[in-house]
């Protein structure tokens, strides 16, 4: 099922600028981002941790959801682009309905989604948040971090800042605009095959009371 929030589309010209955007590249096929794979990142952290609810934050065509929806995990996806969002859906429609949603909406406005869940025990964001700038970005940090369990786990993939574009997350800004209250328990670098830059992979986690990742499920 796809929920749409049209007053979510309402959002700041640099966001409509870039929805718009990539609305052409859908509509024209232009979507090398879209390459039908899982990284192997997310799938060494689906062999570790237990199922439970995860949240694709630019989730696209669903790729990433429908992986995790095949290992038992119940996954909410959100997109601002609707041609993505209904690719998602049409993807994901053999798995139980019950399982999965997705949202076309924007990422930096979580607190005005109702319908998604309480918290996530994984939050998989793969090269969305990167091309936010400052506001923006501190307010959908703010929602990543409101929405993830304790013992939840953040997976973040963003491009390293270069002088010729505005995208990019420089790992101290990474640092700055999520911890507190996650921590980064680990960064792998490496290149953007797209974009041709550094890009970063971050593991971060919100720790239990007593210091301690949570694995087990209740």
């Amino acid at each position: 099922m796809i929920w749409r929030d049209k007053d979510s589309l309402n959002s700041p010209k640099d966001t409509a600028d870039r929805r718009q955007m990539f609305t052409a590249r859908y509509a024209t096929g232009e979507t090398p981002w879209d390459s039908g794979i899982t990284p192997p990142e997310i799938k060494q952290i689906l062999d570790e941790l237990p199922a439970g609810a995860a949240l694709d934050l630019g989730c696209g065509t669903g790729t990433v959801m429908r992986d995790l929806l095949a290992r038992g995990w119940r996954v909410d996806g959100i997109d601002f682009v609707p041609a993505a969002t209904e690719r998602a859906a049409q993807k994901l429609a053999d798995s139980p309905p019950e399982n999965w949603r997705v949202f076309c909406h924007d990422v930096t406005r979580l607190p005005e989604l109702p319908e998604l869940r309480e918290r996530y025990h994984l939050i998989i964001d793969i090269g969305c948040g990167h091309g936010l700038p400052g506001e923006a970005a501190a307010d959908y940090a703010r929602g990543v971090s409101e929405r993830l369990a304790e013992g939840g786990v953040f997976m973040l993939y963003a491009a390293q800042p270069r002088p010729e574009s505005t995208m990019g997350w420089s790992p101290d800004f990474v640092e700055r605009l999520f911890c507190p209250p996650l921590r980064i328990a680990w960064r792998q670098d490496g290149e953007h095959s797209i974009l041709g830059a550094i890009a970063s992979w971050y593991r971060l986690e919100r720790l239990t009371n007593g210091g301690a990742l949570m694995l087990a499920r209740a």
